[in-house]
């Protein structure tokens, strides 16, 4: 290679979310140098915990569950670290008002961060550090603007003009966005196989935007035990769930985070935020004691644009491209949720370290 075609680093890893790091962790244990990239100012993407006064909401995904071997071996080493603990077995589904709890499904853990569901991206975040030492970077706040893959090497541009150079990258951000920056590198459906072929496969996917409004109460909500409402998506209301914050263990004052269902979503997404949490506030009375007015002494409303996928991509990752090693993967592979972004994420760690070790030689970062 040239000075300009030096990689700065092995693998770029766009987004630092479960997926990202999942992804990171394959690639730092085959000894390889690891950039992640994150326009957000902290980790953990829709994993997400928030700070309201006093208050502790987490108001993106609400917990995680275990289903395979490959997540539980993370989510067993952070649970013995003490940064994930088991929340509950089941929730209402119902609404019910009962304190018995109402219809509570008995099953599988519920599982939850510590002090927040940013609680396991930080600790695997960490945990890389530890084991990687200058192999390993995160770069937050730091908005990619154009992935392109030519001559070898990933080239990310930025918004401040300046770029990064990696002899592999992942990219987890949802499809949409993927697409979006694709696009701006060159890299369309229109440049040929595998690019064409995997550019139609993320077009595919679609997705339900979601409100979260966070509610800072007065007074303890009237959520059942253990904290946390399911609503029937056939029920016909906008409300898809309520958290009890409080309950759950991770705000020390009365707090409940609400998400709205994916029809209400798209349908007031440009509404004046006033107006949206106004209504959700009038859906979610029964569950606050006493007259909203009085009982919610502070709110915050968050827009998730992609928040469900509605159309998945059944495998576990995307290749875009084999010369240079470019995939995409994430929540709406394989399998939605938590589990789901974390073993697209691992799978498409180990796609880059066999496609690299069939490549040039690693660069000289640790």
């Amino acid at each position: 290679m040239t000075s300009e075609q030096a990689a700065h680093v092995d693998v770029v890893v766009v987004g630092a979310g479960i997926a990202g790091l999942s992804a990171a962790r394959e690639l730092i244990a085959a000894g390889l140098s690891v950039l992640m990239l994150d326009k957000g100012r902290g980790l953990g993407g829709r994993m997400a915990t928030r700070r309201l006064g006093r208050a502790v909401c987490d108001h993106g995904a609400q917990f995680f569950t275990v289903r395979g071997r490959a997540f539980g071996g993370i989510v067993a080493a952070a649970h013995e670290d003490d940064a994930v603990v088991e929340w509950c077995r089941g929730f209402t589904r119902d609404g019910s008002l009962g304190r018995d709890g109402g219809n509570v499904t008995a099953g599988h853990p519920r599982w939850r961060g510590r002090q927040g569901m940013t609680d396991l991206p930080k600790w695997v975040a960490a945990r890389l550090a530890d084991e990687a030492g200058s192999r390993f970077e995160i770069r937050r706040a730091s908005r990619v603007t154009s992935v392109a893959a030519d001559r070898g090497l990933v080239t990310l541009g930025f918004e401040n003009g300046q770029g990064v150079t990696a002899r592999g990258g992942i990219l987890t951000p949802p499809p949409p966005q993927s697409l979006d920056l694709l696009a701006a590198g060159g890299l369309t459906a229109a440049a040929g196989e595998p690019v064409a072929a995997a550019c139609e496969m993320l077009a595919r996917v679609a997705y339900d935007p979601c409100f979260a409004l966070m509610l800072v109460l007065d007074k303890p909500s009237r959520v059942p035990p253990p904290g946390g409402i399911q609503f029937d998506p056939n029920a016909g209301g906008p409300l898809a769930w309520i958290g009890d914050n409080q309950q759950k263990g991770i705000s020390p004052m009365p707090a409940v985070t609400i998400h709205a269902d994916g029809a209400f979503s798209r349908r007031h997404f440009e509404t004046p935020p006033e107006e949206v949490m106004a209504m959700l506030i009038d859906h979610a009375r029964p569950w606050i004691d006493g007259d909203p007015a009085i009982a919610v002494i502070e709110k915050s409303l968050q827009r998730w644009k992609f928040a469900l996928p509605t159309e998945l991509i059944t495998e576990p990752l995307v290749a875009v491209s084999h010369a240079p090693p470019l995939a995409c993967c994430g929540d709406a592979f394989a399998g939605p949720r938590v589990e789901g972004a974390a073993s697209s994420g691992l799978a498409a760690g180990r796609w880059l370290v066999r496609a690299l070790e069939r490549g040039s030689p690693r660069t000289g970062s640790g």
